[in-house]
């Protein structure tokens, strides 16, 4: 990394740059200040389903002639006319309306296989600032 970038001085917590006694490279440990937004009451929207609008889904299906899809020559058309069919269907009983949500989930880029890939991985764990990181195998992997 080359160039770091932030918007805001106030964000930069701490900045330290390390040897890592593998090449000619140091390593840049930037840790930046974020806020909380996990308390934060946002809008989504979103389809509601109920089992009562299930029951009325199916039965606008059953309605349905289909003879429009049936009339047509083109299998895109075709397609594209069944589709309308079952989206006029779905938009009906299902309109999207807008809820408020609390979002209590932190990291949720953080997924459990990335959980796992970082303590399995012994290259993702940063070395000690004490330099014992040369007692845990590093200084051979620059040996070789």
């Amino acid at each position: 990394m080359d160039v770091v970038i932030t918007n805001e001085k106030k964000s930069i917590n701490s900045l330290r740059v390390m040897n890592l006694g593998l090449s000619d490279h140091h390593a840049l440990i930037l840790s930046i200040l974020i806020s909380d937004f996990s308390n934060i009451r946002h809008r989504i929207k979103k389809r509601q389903f109920s089992e009562a609008n299930v029951q009325e889904f199916l039965y606008l299906l059953k309605k349905v002639t289909w003879q429009e899809v049936y009339e047509e020559s083109e299998v895109n058309v075709k397609f594209s006319t069944f589709m309308d069919v079952i989206l006029h269907c779905c938009n009906n009983v299902f309109p999207i309306g807008t809820v408020y949500v609390i979002d209590t989930i932190k990291n949720k880029w953080i997924t459990q296989g990335t959980k796992i890939s970082s303590k399995k991985d012994a290259a993702t764990r940063l070395p000690k600032e004490d330099n014992s990181y040369e007692k845990e195998g590093f200084r051979i992997c620059r040996a070789l």
